[in-house]
């Protein structure tokens, strides 16, 4: 319990009713977004080799790396909401998303990794 392992675990289980991965989800998405660089790397590793494109949709898998804590995790959260609005706010994301991404490393402090990709 010192470093909130079991609030975490106590979160999940009243968020989701099962583990997820992303392997099994097929359904689109316009961002994708992910919290450790591992998970980016798989990600686009399951798109180039197990997702052929079949609309050619544009999809933005983004990386914003947080530490597996509670409190980072929460701290994360929040961050990750901030980036999906301004990436909502956007008139043609596929036109401003560099931008986007940019305003937002400078404004919170933070290094994201993103690499488009198709469905």
């Amino acid at each position: 319990t010192q470093n909130g392992v079991l609030k975490m675990l106590d979160r999940n289980r009243k968020l989701k009713i099962a583990p997820e991965r992303w392997q099994e989800n097929q359904l689109p998405f316009d961002f994708v977004i992910t919290f450790e660089e591992r998970v980016f790397d798989a990600v686009l590793d399951d798109f180039a080799t197990n997702r052929h494109p079949r609309t050619f949709e544009p999809v933005y898998v983004i990386n914003l790396e947080v530490k597996d804590t509670h409190t980072e995790a929460a701290s994360g959260a929040t961050l990750a909401v901030q980036l999906a609005e301004l990436l909502d706010a956007a008139d043609d994301v596929d036109d401003e998303i560099e931008g986007i991404l940019e305003i937002f490393e400078e404004q919170f402090g933070q290094q994201l990794l993103y690499l488009p990709s198709t469905y």
